[in-house]
């Protein structure tokens, strides 16, 4: 099922940025002064439509949480701390950057 990346959706933005490599979207929550934000990139999760959707059931999760633990947001935002985001390389394994390019030149 196709998920429309334009319908506005509540607690879900998107970010797209001229100057800087990050185009995704981040879902925020507050309850009673604490605070759950996760952001999902579209690279990571292979597109806007892949990560919207990755967020979505983030989204789902922290709000069933909500509804178990109504009084503790605090408790709630914790269980949901642990999600890992989904990477397109192994466990543990990302790609190398330039030693070149992240060192000062002499």
């Amino acid at each position: 099922m196709q998920i429309d990346i334009h319908q506005p959706r509540k607690n879900i933005t998107r970010f797209t940025y001229e100057f800087t490599s990050f185009q995704g979207w981040r879902v925020t929550l507050c309850r009673q002064q604490k605070h759950f934000t996760r952001y999902f990139s579209d690279k990571q999760y292979g597109g806007a439509e892949a990560s919207l959707r990755a967020a979505i059931e983030v989204l789902e999760r922290v709000t069933e949480y909500l509804r178990i633990y109504p009084d503790n947001p605090t408790k709630a935002f914790e269980k949901c701390r642990d999600i890992e985001p989904q990477s397109g390389f192994p466990m543990g394994m990302r790609p190398r950057k330039d030693k070149k390019t992240l060192s000062p030149s002499a």
